[in-house]
C-alpha cells in the first residue's frame, strides 16, 4: 500500500501529466487550462476539460479523481460515483477513499459511505480537519455511528493524537531559559512539538555551542528515544521511559574509554519549570556521578 505523501504525489502528478500508455491527444497547453480552473475551483469550467483528458487518457487515475471531484463540487455526486469507484478498485487509498465516501454522502446513501469510510481506517484513516471540512458530511455529523467512525479515521490518520504514551514528555515542551544551580542562565532552549504531535524537537543555544535532538515514543517496545546532534560533531542516542512521573533517559558516551554510560532525568517541578539532571557511570549504572543539574524557567510570556 502506497503511503498519503505518494498518493497525493499520484494525484497531483496524473491531473496535469501524461499517464496513459503512448501520446496522449491532449496538448499541454489544454492540461495547463484544466488544472488552473481546479485549482480556483471553477469546477464548473474545469469540469469539460477533464471529461475529455479523461476519455482521452483511460489510464489516467488524476484525471478521473479530478473529474469525480468536478462533479462533487457541482453537487452531481451520483455522477462522481461511477469512476471514484472505479478508482478504488483498482487502487485503494486514503484520497480516493475521502472523495468516494463525499459522493456517497451527497448522494444521501449512507450505508455505502460508512462502508468506504470504514475501508479508509485501513489504508491510512482520513484527519478530522478533512471531515470537518466537507460539505457532504455535515447532515451526518449528529449521527453517532459518524461521530465514531471520524474518531477512529482521525487517530488512524494521527495515530500519536491516539496514544497517551505519546504524551507523556510534553511537560518538557516550551521556551525556556535554563539555569545551573547556583541560578546563572547557561542556555536557552526552545522544545516543540512537530510532525503531526509525534515528535518533540529540541533546539538548545549557549554562548559556546548548540544542538538539537528529536525525542519519540516508540509503540512497538513502548520505550523513548532520543538522537541529540550538536555543532561539534557529536551524536548521541539515548533511550527512556517514564519512571514516577519523571522521563529518564540513558546513552552511552561514545569512543571513551572506560565505557561511560550517560543518564538524564527530567522532572516536572510544581511551579512547572523542569529540571534536567545529568550523570555518569562508568561501572555500569551501579554508582553514578552528577554532570549537570540545570532547571528549565519558561522564558517570560512565553508557554
Amino acid at each position: 500500500m502506497k503511503t498519503c505523501r505518494h498518493v497525493f504525489a499520484v494525484v497531483l502528478f496524473c491531473g496535469t501529466a501524461i499517464c496513459a500508455a503512448g501520446q496522449s491527444a491532449v496538448s499541454v497547453e489544454f492540461r495547463t487550462e484544466a488544472d488552473a480552473l481546479y485549482q480556483k475551483q471553477d469546477w464548473k469550467a474545469a469540469l469539460p476539460f477533464y471529461e475529455k483528458i479523461a476519455a482521452a487518457e483511460p489510464y489516467n487515475p488524476g484525471a478521473k479523481y479530478r473529474l469525480g471531484v468536478c462533479l462533487i463540487g457541482l453537487n452531481r455526486h451520483r455522477e462522481a460515483i461511477a469512476p471514484l469507484e472505479g478508482l478504488m478498485t483498482a487502487s485503494p487509498n486514503v484520497v480516493f477513499a475521502t472523495a468516494l465516501a463525499r459522493a456517497y454522502a451527497g448522494a444521501k446513501e449512507r450505508g455505502k459511505m460508512f462502508e468506504v469510510l470504514e475501508q479508509a481506517t485501513k489504508l491510512g484513516g482520513i484527519p478530522a480537519t478533512t471531515l470537518d471540512g466537507s460539505a457532504e458530511f455535515a447532515a451526518f455529523r449528529s449521527d453517532n455511528k459518524f461521530r465514531e467512525l471520524a474518531k477512529r479515521l482521525d487517530v488512524a490518520a494521527n495515530p500519536c493524537n491516539g496514544s497517551p504514551e505519546f504524551r507523556q514528555f510534553d511537560f518538557w515542551i516550551g521556551e525556556w531559559d535554563a539555569k545551573n544551580a547556583q541560578g546563572l542562565t547557561v542556555g536557552s532552549s526552545s522544545i516543540q512539538l512537530i510532525l503531526s504531535n509525534c515528535v518533540i524537537f529540541e533546539n538548545w543555544n549557549t554562548p559556546v555551542n548548540s544542538g538539537k535532538s528529536f525525542n519519540v515514543f516508540n509503540r512497538n517496545d513502548k520505550k523513548w528515544y532520543q538522537t541529540w546532534v550538536d555543532d561539534k560533531g557529536n551524536i548521541n542516542h539515548y533511550t527512556g521511559t517514564l519512571i514516577d512521573g519523571k522521563m529518564v533517559m540513558v546513552g552511552e558516551s561514545p569512543n571513551v574509554t572506560p565505557r561511560t554510560l550517560l543518564r538524564m532525568t527530567f522532572s516536572k517541578l510544581p511551579d512547572g519549570s523542569v529540571r534536567q539532571l545529568g550523570e555518569s557511570s562508568t561501572d555500569d549504572g551501579k554508582t553514578w556521578t552528577q554532570r549537570y543539574d540545570f532547571t528549565y524557567v519558561r522564558k517570560p510570556g512565553k508557554k
